[in-house]
């Protein structure tokens, strides 16, 4: 069942949507200014929609007004979770995780959107560094943001795509403001074959119960109630410490090549990558990196012409290279000794996922033992990894 066709995988679940309609409509982008949203294209989010790779799209819109503090601690630490469980597909997807979070107009901003990206550090880092603030009344600017995921993202045109969307707050949308509503991004996201998925938490602000449950129901998605908090477990292992360690010295061990623009983006992703050590939790930097170790998740902490990864996949020969397209930690070495040195980084590169591999199932054997007997129906990942396990089921596909 697991080697399905890729079409067969990723396609299914998407044409049982309402109204669906493979004509896909042209994105647009609105102009930034004080009351529309601000887009962030996140660098090194190659659009690969010409190729049959299968591939996983999914973007989180997450209230970020005050009553939403629960909500953003949560997701700093189980995002890397969440990613991870699509990760174990066979043969491993290409996964894209973009975020838009909202708040109201009034507030120091009404929406800041992430472009999905195999750069899910980059995302990472936005997420570590956003608080809850603002807000203070309902509702709040739902539809905008609903209408940037669906409508202002780059989706993938490939057919063999999961396209999903997870709408996460507490207050309803304003249907008083001279916007596009969410029935105009639902009938949107059906051309594109985009599943609108919808979390309401906790027991406040009742009347967007069935605004949320409408957005889900207009494409075939699924609404869930959890509360305030977005509560979920939390394991820390004997192991986290040492993960985080050997995975340190592996995103150091990174180095680069080509044209000295293409270097100087590449070694700006690995500083972004190494600031995050100091900023998030043990728990999350363990669970990042064994997203790191799945085949969906080499693109995330090697990126773009990573000289050992390249040689190993025999993507390239270093004989093949000019001075200048070196790496710098390369260029005053002697050819010969040049390849004495990337034989010590290969064997080096090697152990170190070696041993990081194994740490890994040391910690999920800890956490699996540790983990409450009876399954807890509140936990924010456990429900958003069964969403995506029965949307996939769909398709005949167990995750």
């Amino acid at each position: 069942m697991i080697r399905k066709s890729l079409a067969l995988l990723w396609v299914l679940p998407l044409i049982s949507c309402q109204n669906a309609n493979p004509q896909l409509a042209e994105n647009t982008t609105p102009e930034n200014s004080p009351e529309n949203p601000t887009i962030i294209e996140q660098p090194l989010a190659a659009d690969s929609t010409k190729t049959t790779e299968a591939k996983v799209e999914l973007v989180f819109c997450l209230d970020a007004t005050g009553s939403m503090s629960g909500l953003i601690s949560t997701a700093k630490e189980k995002i890397w979770d969440i990613v991870t469980v699509m990760a174990q597909q066979q043969p491993a997807p290409e996964i894209r995780l973009g975020m838009v979070f909202y708040r109201d107009r009034g507030d120091d901003f009404i929406t800041k959107t992430l472009q999905h990206t195999t750069s899910i550090d980059s995302i990472y880092t936005e997420l570590l560094d956003m608080e809850a603030s603002g807000g203070g009344d309902s509702p709040e600017s739902v539809n905008q943001a609903l209408w940037e995921a669906v409508n202002d993202l780059k989706w993938s045109e490939s057919p063999n795509t999961y396209r999903s969307v997870f709408v996460v707050g507490d207050c309803p949308p304003h249907m008083d403001y001279n916007e596009q509503r969410y029935e105009q991004s639902c009938e949107l996201a059906n051309k594109k074959r985009i599943t609108i998925n919808t979390i309401k938490l906790g027991n406040s602000c009742r009347d967007a119960i069935p605004h949320f449950q409408k957005m889900a129901e207009a494409t075939n998605g699924t609404y869930l109630h959890l509360d305030q908090n977005a509560s979920d477990q939390i394991i820390n292992t004997p192991y986290d410490d040492s993960i985080r360690k050997v995975s340190i010295k592996i995103d150091e061990s990174r180095l680069y090549y080509g044209s000295k623009v293409e270097k100087e983006a590449m070694n700006s992703k690995k500083e972004m990558a190494l600031e995050l050590y100091d900023k998030a939790s043990s728990n999350a930097a363990a669970s990042r990196a064994k997203y790191n170790m799945s085949e969906s998740g080499k693109k995330n902490i090697y990126g773009r012409k990573e000289l050992i990864e390249d040689l190993k996949a025999n993507k390239i020969a270093l004989q093949d290279l000019k001075a200048e397209e070196l790496p710098d930690e390369l260029k005053d070495l002697s050819p010969e000794a040049q390849k004495i040195e990337i034989l010590r980084l290969k064997k080096e590169r090697s152990r170190l996922e070696s041993e990081l591999l194994r740490l890994s199932k040391k910690r999920d054997a800890f956490i699996s033992e540790k983990r409450d007997a009876d399954p807890d129906a509140q936990s924010f990942s456990k429900q958003i990894f069964r969403i995506l396990q029965a949307q996939a089921a769909d398709a005949g596909v167990i995750i």
